[in-house]
């Protein structure tokens, strides 16, 4: 302080102290970069976490593998995802926060062939029906078994949908449902007894089908015949009679014994849809056909995962008490003419990177929507709550919510702006991600989409979120099962087909099915058809229909004891009166085919059904809460679609009359949500499955790989000390990962070696030996072929086990998840400039690792660990009385210097960061003398900090003159010069024992 600081104002000595000692306080801590599968989470991006337990609240906890169980309908947790594990050895030791990258399936924008993501049949389907693979649909109908010429079956809901394989086939088997078809009998005492596809046959006594499945692949061949039902309190229940792994239709002994082989599984069922209209049990009568128009279908999802969304939120009407609503475009129409789609498209919420999770476990509810009571604006308030899908309107479970928002564009709480619409989009030209938007979200599982001229402030302010359109939907045939009668001669027979026709020609039942010259006999009425007449019959009629979501239609639907707090929309209750959700929820709104659009209802389609999306319904329904009425008293709240066209609704004559009453809430779901995996393999990002002729093009497991690493390319983009992508072994792609490190200059690859031990989701081998696919000499001698030479890589050999702390499963993970552990703890317990190695901070047993460690794949002689070392490779090694321990530190560097260690290369990686972050306080500054002072001042109590705690034994820093010279000083360049000597780890202990004479003199 300057003395003219002072105020004198009597006598005295005045004292000031001045500290120039303080050490400026260090940037953030800087950790690694994790890639990886997870349960949940933003996906393909980089998300920080501070702690395992906010890890575990964004991605979920780790995942061991060998679930087994549905995983059609829960999703495949067959295999190991190592990067749970990396995560959890690293945030224990709680020093640093970690960077997650969760990988959901990505293909290039040129991938053909395997290049492309996700899954398919192994066959499209194709005219035979009967034989080459596909989606099969079986539908129940209510009609009881009996029946008359030209009986009309009624509404088919469609029950459940199985997945073929190539050269495997379905039949329904029973007696048919309306006399003997003239097909070969299954039991020759009932001749109306058949196994076919397209039948129309009958449940048995105790209200069961019958499937007979049959398929074979590389000499394998299988046959099951399953009886089952579908109500799921039984045992009979279909999804616990039929495979529902994808997986088991693998090559036999790929991934499963080929005594496990399946030609295919059981995906979709719609339990809640058959309870809902009374078709779980009972007398039923039920039909197989396949699911496709053209190539597309359900059975063909090869794409990259895509983002789950919900359908638009729309307005209400604004017809007021004239009696006469407008249709959203301010013209006065008649109540019949109302129609709910035409009201105006407000906002939508799309998610942020989830894929499949989000559709499946995730809803929307718009709540406490109140018109405008202000008079300094008109626009109305509402809430939006993201709800867990299974919870029920009883027992609401909040994820995430914002309350009092609006859609006026230019408040605060604009909706957009709260909840924020900003969205990451991948560069495939420049190699990185780009950020699209103008509101940062504040959700961690959505963003908003904006209709243009709401954003624009062009909508009437008085506009609400009041309804909104629900997910699009395969187009069912309406009394359009109807056939033309067969051709009724001997030479015909062979060849005859079943045809399911809409006459429309654009629905995904427009199919044929080729029933097979085995089936042919004598006299043939069309399958299903009455048999009275063979010359003469009468063909069936019905509906058949896919499912669509179920609304709530009375405020006490679920037991509410209060209608006010009845959520309209969406409900997702076993029945109207039941208080417990559906499971088969989860998957009613799932992805229809594969590149389906974005928004079917957006302008470059035309009208309900888009011309250009043959087979689909643009959306399966439109809800709006006009369409909410009174019932036998004034709180007997009820949904009737289309009430307020006849005007009969509580709304009809005002939107606020029903507002008034507290009935301002609904629900909406989630839609097609997508992860992009292939689901028929247990690890979807498998290594075995590359190869390092695999490209960017020809496989979606490379390209997502790549992608994720080139994300962190940049290192002005996130900052990263390490990357580590556990249990990923393929040498392009690890040795890409070191690439990408030393160009940053700042962080530290830890890759995996291949073949070092294959887990059973890369092969199944029935000798466990097997699982050994290298030694250490072919390792040692595979890593030196590769002829890497960095310092910014390192790697570690055998594997090693440890115990799932959730299920107490034993399973086998890469060294790179083990060291992710050992490289915090060692920072913890010192600093990270120590070497990660030996008794003290390397000792796995005692719990470096920060996971349990029980075990190694392989133990190492002396020469084995002389072997690996002399190339590089750490060996963690075993001792009978220290236990396991990691026994080297070196970094794939070939040349000797400091910096082919892992301590040296992490304190200069240290440094460098570290003195960058602090130069940038005089960036910009004066190039003076004062600034090179200050400079100094900052770094040199750094230096001395690292000096203190052993980094480094000696360092200088220069600057003055003769480093920034006055031409530097005219290119703007201020120079400085910082001479470190690192503190080197001590490897190799040499002790001299000498045995002296008993008179020798130690003194000699």
């Amino acid at each position: 302080m300057s003395v003219k600081s002072f105020k004198f104002v009597s006598p005295g000595v005045f004292i000031n102290e001045i500290d120039n000692s303080f050490i400026p306080k260090s940037a953030d801590a800087i950790g690694p970069v994790v890639i990886g599968r997870s349960t949940r989470g933003l996906a393909m991006q980089p998300v920080k976490v501070e702690s395992y337990s906010e890890f575990v609240q964004m991605f979920g906890d780790t995942v061991p593998g060998k679930a087994g169980g549905d995983v059609s309908r829960y999703g495949n947790y067959q295999s190991p995802m190592y990067g749970t594990y990396a995560a959890k050895a690293f945030l224990r030791a709680n020093v640093a926060p970690l960077t997650y990258i969760r990988l959901l399936g990505s293909q290039d924008d040129n991938a053909s062939g395997d290049g492309l993501a996700g899954w398919a049949t192994q066959a499209t389907p194709t005219t035979d029906r009967d034989t080459n693979g596909g989606a099969f649909g079986l539908w129940v109908f209510a009609s009881g078994g009996v029946g008359a010429p030209g009986i009309d079956l009624g509404t088919g809901s469609l029950a459940a949908i199985w997945y073929l394989e190539e050269s495997a086939s379905i039949k329904l088997s029973g007696s048919l449902a309306f006399g003997n078809a003239g097909l070969a009998p299954v039991d020759a005492a009932n001749p109306n007894t058949v196994a076919a596809l397209g039948c129309a046959i009958n449940t048995d006594a105790n209200g069961h089908f019958t499937v007979e499945i049959t398929g074979s692949k590389t000499g394998v061949k299988t046959s099951e015949t399953t009886t089952f039902g579908l109500d799921d309190t039984q045992a009979t229940f279909i999804r616990k009679r039929f495979n529902t792994n994808p997986q088991l239709t693998s090559l036999p002994d790929q991934f499963y014994p080929s005594s496990s082989y399946k030609p295919y599984w059981l995906g979709e069922s719609y339990e809640q849809d058959l309870k809902w209209d009374g078709l779980n049990t009972g007398k039923l009568v039920g039909v197989i056909l396949p699911i496709v128009s053209g190539t597309n279908g359900p059975h063909k999802l090869r794409q990259a995962s895509r983002e789950a969304v919900a359908g638009w939120f729309f307005g209400q009407d604004l017809g007021g008490n004239s009696g006469a609503p407008s249709q959203g475009d301010g013209v006065s129409v008649a109540y019949g003419a109302y129609q709910p789609s035409a009201m105006p498209k407000l906002f939508r919420l799309k998610g942020r990177g989830h894929g499949r999770w989000l559709s499946e476990n995730v809803k929307v509810s718009i709540e406490k929507i109140r018109q405008s009571t202000s008079t300094t604006t008109e626009y109305g308030t509402f809430s939006v709550v993201l709800r867990s899908l299974l919870d029920t309107d009883s027992k609401v479970v909040v994820l995430e919510r914002y309350d009092n928002l609006t859609l006026d564009p230019t408040s605060p709480d604009f909706v957009a702006r709260r909840i924020g619409d900003m969205y990451n989009s991948w560069d495939s030209t420049q190699r990185r991600l780009r950020v699209y938007g103008e509101f940062p979200n504040n959700s961690k599982f959505v963003y908003v989409e904006m209709n243009a001229d709401v954003e624009a402030g062009a909508t009437d302010p008085l506009l609400l979120p009041f309804g909104y359109f629900g997910s699009p939907k395969f187009k069912g045939i309406g009394d359009n099962i109807s056939q033309t009668a067969p051709v009724m001669s001997a030479s015909s027979l062979a060849n005859s087909f079943i045809n399911v026709v809409d006459t429309s020609g654009d629905n995904f039942l427009n199919i044929t099915g080729n029933r097979g010259a085995s089936e042919a006999v004598t006299a043939w009425p069309m399958c299903g058809m009455n048999p009275e007449h063979n010359t003469s019959w009468t063909a069936l009629s019905g509906t058949l229909d896919f499912p669509r979501d179920r609304l709530r239609t009375s405020a006490s639907d679920g037991g509410l004891a209060n209608p006010k707090n009845a959520y309209w929309g969406l409900t997702v209750t076993r029945t109207s009166a039941s208080t417990r959700p559906d499971d088969s929820v989860m998957t009613m709104n799932g992805l229809l085919y594969a590149d389906f659009p974005d928004d079917p209802l957006a302008s470059s389609y035309s009208g309900r059904f888009p011309t250009n999306l043959v087979g689909i319904e643009a959306y399966s329904y439109a809800f709006t809460m006009n369409d909410i009425k009174t019932g036998s008293n004034s709180q007997a709240w009820e949904y009737e679609s289309g009430s307020y066209a006849k005007g009969t609704a509580y709304s009809s004559g005002s939107y606020t009359d029903l507002l008034n009453q507290s009935v301002n809430r609904f629900t909406a779901p989630f839609w097609g949500g997508f992860d992009g995996f292939d689901i028929k393999k247990p690890d979807p990002l498998y290594n075995a499955g590359m190869s390092n002729a695999s490209s960017e093009t020809n496989d979606y497991k490379y390209y997502t790989y790549k992608r994720a690493i080139d994300t962190v390319a940049d290192p002005e983009y996130l900052d990263m000390n390490l990357l580590a992508t556990p249990g990923l072994t393929l040498p392009n792609l690890t040795t890409h990962m070191i690439n990408v490190c030393e160009e940053r200059a700042d962080s530290l690859a830890v890759i995996d070696l291949p073949d070092v031990y294959i887990p059973s989701s890369e092969q199944y081998y029935a000798n466990k030996t097997s699982r050994i696919g290298t030694t250490p000499i072919n390792a040692a001698t595979a890593l030196r072929d590769r002829r890497i030479d960095s310092s910014y890589g390192c790697t570690f050999y055998p594997w090693v086990q440890t115990r799932d702390a959730n299920t107490g499963l034993l399973l086998w993970i890469p060294p790179s998840v083990a060291m992710l552990g050992v490289l915090a703890s060692s920072q913890a317990s010192s600093q990270l400039w120590f070497a990660p190695a030996g008794f003290n901070r390397g000792g796995l047993t005692e719990g470096a690792a920060g996971l349990p460690i029980t075990g190694i794949t392989e133990r190492l002689t002396s020469k084995d660990r002389d072997d690996l070392y002399e190339s590089r490779i750490n060996p963690i090694a075993s001792f009978p009385s220290t236990g396991i321990v990691v026994f080297g530190q070196k970094t794939l560097q070939e040349r000797a210097s400091a910096l082919d260690r892992i301590n040296v290369r992490r304190l200069v990686i240290f440094l460098k960061k570290q003195i960058s972050i602090l130069s940038t306080q005089v960036l910009f500054e004066q190039n003076v003398q004062a600034t090179w002072n200050r400079f100094k001042s900052l770094v040199e109590p750094f230096l001395a900090n690292v000096k203190t705690e052993y980094g480094v034994t000696d360092y200088k820093l220069i600057l003055d003159d003769s480093t920034t010279t006055p031409d530097l000083i005219d290119q703007n360049i201020m120079y400085a010069k910082i001479m470190v000597k690192p503190a080197r780890a001590i490897e190799y202990i040499a002790i001299d024992f000498v045995i002296s004479s008993t008179g020798a003199s130690f003194d000699d």
